[in-house]
């Protein structure tokens, strides 16, 4: 009898050992489950990420082709413009010396002066100004190369017209040397006013300007500095090349040298040919 298990003792013993087998067997099924979640969820996380550089990428792609296109058509536009404003600088030239020819021409079928009607619309002063500087103008176009010491004269009046003087300094100077001037008489027994010490009524053999105390301005430095590279970039600029019009239709040489060649006579006798070969070309000589 005791080695005699009952049935009661027996499902016992079996309740209790299955009971933490179950238990096993439910945590390892939890946690295969939670691996797997954990790994759909961090697929999902980098197919999440990669869609997004993918679509990144493309945006980049499609505003770099935008910037392109928008350069490409700012530079067509650039030289369209560029192109349009030769274009109409030219139509408008020609449209000038067209109105200007028509109104000569007008004028002498009714038997008028055109130069005096054309200054009808230009006062006086203007008009005298005007005519100054055509003279000056004129005046240089003559002055053509003969030697280096009339190029040097002309390059120094022409430097010296452009000095504007110190009229400040100037009186204040005059004021200085007034100031320090002393009565004296002369022969005729004359008291007037000298400046004994020359400092500014002085001769052409006076070496007062070379004097240690004797120095100029800042003002008058900066002017110096300033007319200095006025030259520097003038001469920069300078070019012995005479430029040609590409968009004249009156082309009157083979080759270059006959251009510069025809440029020589038309610069000493264009003002004597221009009125016959103008009446040529219209067709009225």
């Amino acid at each position: 009898m005791s080695h005699f298990i009952s049935l009661d003792q027996r499902l016992t013993s079996l309740k209790f050992t299955l009971i933490p087998f179950t238990s096993f067997v439910f945590e390892l099924i939890y946690n295969n489950m939670s691996d797997s979640l954990e790994t759909e969820s961090t697929t999902s996380r980098i197919g999440e990420v990669k869609s997004r550089i993918d679509r990144l990428q493309v945006l980049r792609k499609r505003l770099d082709e935008a910037s392109q296109a928008n350069r490409q058509e700012i530079y067509a536009e650039k030289q369209s413009k560029r192109i349009n404003q030769r274009a109409e600088v030219c139509s408008e030239r020609k449209s000038k010396i067209a109105t200007k020819l028509l109104a000569q021409k007008e004028a002498e079928e009714r038997g008028e002066d055109y130069e005096r009607k054309k200054y009808w619309n230009y006062s006086i002063e203007s008009v005298e100004n005007w005519e100054k500087k055509q003279e000056k103008v004129d005046k240089r176009k003559e002055n053509s190369f003969t030697d280096y010491n009339q190029t040097a004269r002309k390059k120094y009046k022409r430097l010296v017209s452009e000095l504007t003087p110190d009229l400040e300094e100037h009186n204040r100077q005059k004021l200085n040397a007034l100031n320090s001037a002393k009565v004296i008489k002369i022969e005729n027994g004359e008291k007037v006013l000298a400046d004994i010490n020359s400092s500014f009524y002085r001769d052409a053999n006076s070496l007062h300007f070379a004097s240690i105390d004797n120095q100029p301005s800042d003002k008058a430095v900066d002017r110096l500095v300033d007319d200095v590279y006025k030259q520097i970039e003038r001469r920069e600029k300078y070019s012995r090349k005479k430029s040609i019009d590409e968009d004249s239709n009156n082309v009157t040489y083979v080759n270059e040298r006959n251009r510069k060649f025809n440029g020589k006579v038309n610069r000493f006798f264009d003002k004597y040919t221009r009125e016959i070969r103008e009446n040529l070309e219209r067709g009225t000589a």
